[in-house]
């Protein structure tokens, strides 16, 4: 192969591994903003919109005609619009009237001085009156403009429109970073699948609690999956364990606590950067050798360079050597990688 058809092989493996980390990336973003999650919310609270205060609405960013526009609607206020005290006693909506109002992060965090990434990642459980004011106010100033802009009308179509294009413009803006990190989520929720196929797990460890197990539910076994960053692992029948970290990406244990194997997952796009990411999973798997020498060592990696590749058949720190590309696309790899795993290492 001259080496304009390696670089071409290359290039198209690239395309073909970021674009399916990709979609799964959107998916679980998604699912981590609460995007779904908002309209029911919302529409949970919509019977008690009434117990809400409007008189003060020119105070709070929101202009008559749109105001009028949505009274007049069928959509309740609170659909819409930012409450100062609903923001306050559901700090984590924030999230979803910054998406209405179609702004980022970034914007909020410029226009107001205030970060809306504590409160919508559910960990500021308080909200100070002046920042609901002023968080308020912004999103009210920009749905506002929305509204009377709307050529026929404002309705529910528009606003899940909003909420879903500010999620994904938001979730786009942030995966030139995550390529990395979310071919170890796919890689997770791989593992964790064939575990619940082949009835081995038991119970799922959980990251936010160093003590915290939680027994897997056999009559939901899709939700998990959508969940994997709650995870640091899993337990299977046979008393073994599965563990998500870094350096390793992830070890499985035995019973007597040992470590069994270690896998690394380097799922960059970049042929540039193979040789880097080589380096990295070696010095990681070094470390694991330097600890138990009969460790079992696992590479999973995409865009792999011939002078890599050369590299990784005859370095002695790696045991084995999976193509994540060919893991995510062929169906026949992805079983002899997850045979290898279960059934060998782990012996289920």
């Amino acid at each position: 192969m001259t080496s304009n058809e390696e670089n071409k092989t290359l290039l198209t493996e690239a395309h073909r591994i970021n674009y399916r980390l990709r979609s799964t990336f959107f998916y679980r973003k998604l699912n981590e903003y609460h995007t779904y999650e908002f309209p029911g919310t919302i529409h949970k609270l919509i019977p008690l919109s009434r117990e809400y205060d409007w008189e003060k609405y020119r105070k709070w960013g929101i202009t008559r005609d749109a105001f009028e526009q949505i009274k007049k609607s069928g959509l309740s206020l609170i659909q819409v619009f930012s409450h100062p005290r609903l923001l306050r006693e559901h700090p984590i909506l924030t999230a979803y009237y910054r998406n209405v109002s179609a702004l980022s992060r970034k914007s909020v965090n410029y226009l107001s001085g205030i970060s809306p990434v504590k409160f919508e990642d559910g960990k500021t459980k308080d909200m100070a009156e002046s920042q609901a004011l002023s968080l308020s106010r912004l999103f009210n100033e920009h749905v506002s403009l929305i509204i009377e802009n709307a050529l026929e009308g404002f309705n529910n179509e528009h606003v899940k429109g909003l909420l879903f294009a500010s999620a994904g413009a938001q979730i786009d803006g942030s995966w030139r970073n995550a390529v990395g990190v979310e071919a170890e989520k796919v890689l997770q929720k791989m593992l964790i699948r064939e575990a619940i196929d082949l009835s081995q797990l038991t119970a799922f460890l959980l990251r936010d609690s160093q003590s915290g197990v939680e027994k897997f539910n056999r009559k939901d076994i899709t939700k998990p999956l959508d969940r994997v960053s709650e995870f640091r692992g899993f337990t299977l029948k046979n008393k073994k364990s599965v563990l998500f970290s870094s350096e390793p990406d992830i070890s499985l244990i035995d019973t007597d606590g040992s470590t069994i194997a270690v896998i690394e997952v380097k799922g960059g796009t970049d042929p540039a950067g193979a040789l880097e990411r080589y380096g990295a999973a070696k010095k990681s798997f070094e470390e694991a050798i330097r600890q138990k020498a009969n460790v079992v060592t696992v590479l999973v990696a995409s865009c792999i360079t011939p002078e890599v590749n050369n590299r990784v058949k005859k370095d002695k720190t790696i045991k084995e050597y999976f193509n994540l590309t060919a893991i995510l696309t062929m169906e026949e790899e992805r079983e002899k990688f997850l045979k290898y795993i279960f059934k060998i290492l782990l012996k289920c």
